[in-house]
């Protein structure tokens, strides 16, 4: 029984294999010859300045804050950050000063443009959340103390 299955199907998979639309060896020297390697030499280049862990792999975090640094400077610590935002938040809610809110827009600025990882943080599933949300309370905490 299974030799008539595979009887019934051998010409069917004949004709998908060798249905005659392959290249010629001549198209595939060409194809060869014309490899751009522009994105493989930006892609060695990126690899050059990330920090490897030591397996050999990518630090993805530490690759991601070379990446920020570049563009942003120097970033602050996690922690530090939590708590700035925190103090900035308070303010705001606490002025009916326009002045004063000003200041403190302006020093917001200063704040984001130093806690760029605070965006990056995973918070796509309800754990991530909840371990974000922990950290946070703990930063705050220990402020506090």
């Amino acid at each position: 029984m299974r030799a008539y299955y595979f009887l019934a199907l051998l010409p069917l998979l004949s004709f998908v294999s060798c249905n005659g639309s392959g290249g010629t060896s001549e198209d595939l020297l060409t194809d060869s010859l014309a490899i751009d390697t522009t994105l493989l030499d930006s892609t060695l280049n990126a690899l050059d300045t990330v920090t490897l862990d030591s397996a050999g792999y990518i630090d993805e975090t530490a690759a991601l804050t070379t990446q920020i640094e570049k563009v942003y400077g120097q970033q602050w610590d996690f922690c530090d950050c939590v708590v700035k935002n925190d103090s900035i938040e308070k303010a705001i809610f606490a002025t009916d000063d326009d002045a004063q809110l000003d200041l403190i827009l302006a020093r917001m600025e200063v704040v984001d443009q130093h806690c760029k990882e605070l965006l990056t943080t995973p918070n796509t599933t309800p754990d991530d959340r909840a371990k974000h949300e922990r950290k946070v309370n703990r930063c705050l905490k220990d402020a506090k103390n």
